[in-house]
């Protein structure tokens, strides 16, 4: 019996999917999930839902850790795959302490599960003598423009938080040299105070949590179309969601409008997770620093 695809349907037969314990078919006169009994079984009206095994489960979780970006939940969410016990529930409780990739790893499973309904409904077309619609997964805005807040840095109100953020989150630092990673605070912090920064960006959550932030200093007075890259760092917990590119991205691009045309990276120490960005970004190498040519 013919139905069409409504976005309550899709709900409920993803619903149905995660649910493992009971067995459910759909039924196409009521257009509804339901527990199948005898009365279901070799009935046109009631139609198998999406196979969806636990080994399907298993195998989003292991492409959705395999694209991540954020190396401490990278980490533990990878030793909860390799544990072999309790998978599914210390994955759940693992993302309980990262919520932004919470939010992120439910709109990839949805998204993922949405292509399997996709394909047993187009093969319900075809029995229908219906051509197959194409694949239309749900049009999920942007989670980092949904859930941040990105406003213009104010040194007055800025400063010190970022000073202090930079300091617990020992923002370019080796953790096995401690004496090195003191000295290389101190000279950050010194050159970052030493001028005020003018310009930049600062990311926070709705709730009013620091996530991130770049600054920029200009270089002399006697050149107004170049300036320096102060600070860019991302916190933790927020690493692998994309602040940190659209950070630079939208900095860059008000700076253009400023008519500002090199952006230069010098007396910085560089992650190296940081330096694919850089080189989408335009940067190129130049001795031990980074420049880039806005326009």
């Amino acid at each position: 019996m013919y139905f069409d695809l409504t976005e309550s349907i899709k709900d409920s037969i993803l619903n149905a999917m995660d649910d493992q314990t009971s067995d459910l078919v759909f039924d196409s006169k009521s257009r509804s999930v339901v527990e199948s009994d005898q009365n279901t079984t070799n009935n046109e009206q009631y139609i198998d839902l999406p196979k969806w095994t636990s080994a399907d489960g298993f195998k989003i979780r292991q492409d959705f850790v395999s694209c991540l970006h954020a190396p401490l939940a990278k980490d533990e969410l990878q030793q909860i795959l390799h544990s072999g016990r309790g998978v599914f529930r210390n994955f759940k409780s693992c993302l309980k302490q990262y919520p932004e990739i919470e939010k992120k790893w439910h709109l990839f499973k949805r998204r993922k599960m949405l292509l399997k309904v996709n394909e047993w409904y187009n093969a319900l077309r075809e029995l229908w003598g219906l051509e197959a619609l194409e694949a239309e997964p749900e049009d999920f805005e942007d989670l980092v423009q949904n859930d941040f807040i990105f406003r213009g840095y104010d040194s007055a109100k800025d400063k010190e938080s970022v000073l202090h953020y930079a300091n617990v989150e020992e923002v370019c630092i080796d953790e096995n040299l401690e004496e090195v990673s003191a000295a290389i605070k101190f000279l950050w912090e010194r050159q970052f105070l030493s001028q005020d920064s003018d310009f930049g960006l600062v990311s926070k959550t709705f709730s009013d949590d620091f996530a991130g932030c770049i600054t920029f200093q200009a270089c002399t007075s006697s050149s107004t179309k170049a300036v320096v890259l102060s600070a860019f760092f991302v916190l933790k917990n927020f690493r692998g969601l994309g602040i940190g590119r659209m950070l630079l991205s939208q900095s860059l691009e008000l700076l253009r409008k400023r008519k500002i045309q090199w952006v230069i990276i010098a007396n910085v120490i560089i992650p190296d997770s940081m330096i694919p960005l850089l080189n989408r970004s335009g940067f190129k190498k130049i001795g031990s620093g980074y420049i880039a040519r806005l326009f």
